[in-house]
Protein backbone atom coordinates (compact mmCIF):
# COMPACT_ATOMS: atom_id res chain seq x y z
CA UNK A 1 0.00 0.00 0.00
CA UNK A 2 1.45 3.32 -1.07
CA UNK A 3 1.12 6.33 1.17
CA UNK A 4 0.47 9.84 -0.08
CA UNK A 5 3.29 12.18 0.80
CA UNK A 6 2.68 15.58 2.33
CA UNK A 7 3.32 18.05 -0.52
CA UNK A 8 5.41 20.24 1.78
CA UNK A 9 8.14 17.60 1.78
CA UNK A 10 10.49 16.20 -0.83
CA UNK A 11 11.77 12.68 -0.28
CA UNK A 12 15.13 11.81 -1.78
CA UNK A 13 16.82 8.41 -1.85
CA UNK A 14 20.49 7.85 -2.60
CA UNK A 15 21.42 4.59 -4.27
CA UNK A 16 24.37 2.97 -5.98
CA UNK A 17 22.90 1.66 -9.24
CA UNK A 18 22.72 3.54 -12.51
CA UNK A 19 20.06 5.96 -13.75
CA UNK A 20 18.06 3.30 -15.62
CA UNK A 21 17.95 1.03 -12.56
CA UNK A 22 17.01 3.93 -10.27
CA UNK A 23 14.18 5.02 -12.56
CA UNK A 24 12.79 1.47 -12.67
CA UNK A 25 12.89 1.10 -8.88
CA UNK A 26 11.27 4.49 -8.31
CA UNK A 27 8.52 3.75 -10.83
CA UNK A 28 7.81 0.35 -9.28
CA UNK A 29 8.12 1.09 -5.56
CA UNK A 30 8.14 4.83 -4.86
CA UNK A 31 6.97 7.09 -7.70
CA UNK A 32 6.75 10.13 -5.39
CA UNK A 33 10.44 10.31 -4.50
CA UNK A 34 13.57 11.69 -6.10
CA UNK A 35 16.39 9.14 -6.45
CA UNK A 36 20.01 10.21 -6.69
CA UNK A 37 22.77 7.85 -7.85
CA UNK A 38 26.13 7.63 -6.11
CA UNK A 39 28.06 4.81 -7.76
CA UNK A 40 31.29 5.70 -5.93
CA UNK A 41 29.57 5.84 -2.50
CA UNK A 42 30.98 9.31 -1.84
CA UNK A 43 27.74 10.51 -0.23
CA UNK A 44 27.77 7.55 2.14
CA UNK A 45 31.39 8.32 3.07
CA UNK A 46 30.73 12.04 3.55
CA UNK A 47 27.88 11.29 5.97
CA UNK A 48 29.88 8.62 7.81
CA UNK A 49 27.68 5.72 6.69
CA UNK A 50 29.99 2.73 6.74
CA UNK A 51 29.87 -0.76 5.38
CA UNK A 52 28.38 -3.66 7.30
CA UNK A 53 30.56 -6.04 9.21
CA UNK A 54 29.50 -9.65 9.36
CA UNK A 55 27.51 -9.00 12.56
CA UNK A 56 25.43 -6.26 10.90
CA UNK A 57 24.99 -8.28 7.72
CA UNK A 58 23.99 -11.53 9.41
CA UNK A 59 22.07 -10.05 12.36
CA UNK A 60 18.99 -12.12 13.31
CA UNK A 61 16.73 -9.17 12.47
CA UNK A 62 17.94 -9.32 8.85
CA UNK A 63 16.50 -12.85 8.43
CA UNK A 64 13.29 -11.91 10.28
CA UNK A 65 12.77 -8.85 8.07
CA UNK A 66 13.53 -10.85 4.91
CA UNK A 67 10.76 -13.32 5.79
CA UNK A 68 8.40 -10.45 6.64
CA UNK A 69 8.87 -8.56 3.38
CA UNK A 70 8.63 -11.78 1.37
CA UNK A 71 5.27 -12.51 3.01
CA UNK A 72 4.16 -8.98 2.10
CA UNK A 73 4.92 -9.73 -1.54
CA UNK A 74 8.24 -7.94 -1.86
CA UNK A 75 11.60 -9.36 -2.80
CA UNK A 76 15.09 -7.94 -2.68
CA UNK A 77 15.88 -9.50 -6.05
CA UNK A 78 19.30 -9.31 -7.60
CA UNK A 79 21.79 -6.78 -6.37
CA UNK A 80 21.59 -3.75 -8.61
CA UNK A 81 24.90 -2.04 -9.21
CA UNK A 82 25.57 -1.64 -5.54
CA UNK A 83 27.41 -2.86 -2.52
CA UNK A 84 25.32 -5.32 -0.50
CA UNK A 85 27.50 -4.54 2.51
CA UNK A 86 26.70 -0.81 2.43
CA UNK A 87 24.88 0.14 5.60
CA UNK A 88 21.69 2.18 5.27
CA UNK A 89 20.96 5.45 7.03
CA UNK A 90 18.01 7.82 7.10
CA UNK A 91 18.22 11.59 7.34
CA UNK A 92 15.53 14.24 7.61
CA UNK A 93 16.87 17.65 6.61
CA UNK A 94 14.69 20.73 6.59
CA UNK A 95 14.80 23.43 3.91
CA UNK A 96 17.28 25.49 5.95
CA UNK A 97 19.74 22.58 5.99
CA UNK A 98 19.14 21.66 9.64
CA UNK A 99 19.22 17.93 10.35
CA UNK A 100 16.06 16.89 12.16
CA UNK A 101 16.96 13.19 12.10
CA UNK A 102 20.20 11.31 11.52
CA UNK A 103 19.48 7.60 11.89
CA UNK A 104 22.45 5.31 11.35
CA UNK A 105 21.20 1.74 10.98
CA UNK A 106 22.56 -1.01 13.24
CA UNK A 107 22.16 -3.72 10.58
CA UNK A 108 21.36 -3.81 6.89
CA UNK A 109 17.70 -4.43 7.80
CA UNK A 110 17.44 -1.67 10.42
CA UNK A 111 15.40 1.40 9.51
CA UNK A 112 13.68 3.99 11.67
CA UNK A 113 10.02 3.42 12.36
CA UNK A 114 7.46 5.55 10.56
CA UNK A 115 6.70 7.22 13.91
CA UNK A 116 10.32 8.35 14.29
CA UNK A 117 10.41 9.80 10.77
CA UNK A 118 7.01 11.47 11.18
CA UNK A 119 8.15 13.07 14.45
CA UNK A 120 11.22 14.47 12.70
CA UNK A 121 9.04 15.84 9.89
CA UNK A 122 6.79 17.59 12.42
CA UNK A 123 9.96 19.01 13.94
Amino acid sequence: MQQTLDPRFTVMAVGMGDAVEARAIVQQYAPNIMCMIDQNQQTYQQFGVGRAGLGAFFAPQVAIDAVKITREGFSAGATIGGDVMQMPATFVVDRTGQFRLAYYSRSIADHPSDDVVQAALRG
